[in-house]
């Protein structure tokens, strides 16, 4: 799970999101619906996540690069200070 970005993370790995919906990730797109299934792509890392009974999975990992992002918000702050 090294290449998904730190919020499809969250959904998978936290006990606490199994319970919540996609409103806690705002990188996810619906793209297809079951009765108690979904399928989801992240928009941030390009991830398919499946969400199930209140669970989550992922079902392809995406590529998320952590060094471009750190830099990139590193660069942001800079120019605004």
């Amino acid at each position: 799970m090294d290449n998904i970005c730190p919020e499809c993370q969250n959904l998978v790995t936290n006990t606490q999101n199994k319970h919540k919906n996609k409103e806690s990730h705002s990188f996810l797109t619906l793209i297809s619906t079951l009765p108690n299934s979904r399928l989801f792509k992240c928009t941030s890392c390009h991830a398919y996540l499946h969400s199930y009974d209140q669970q989550w999975e992922v079902l392809i990992e995406g590529y998320y690069d952590r060094l471009s992002n750190t830099l990139a918000a590193n660069s942001h702050m800079l120019a605004a200070g």
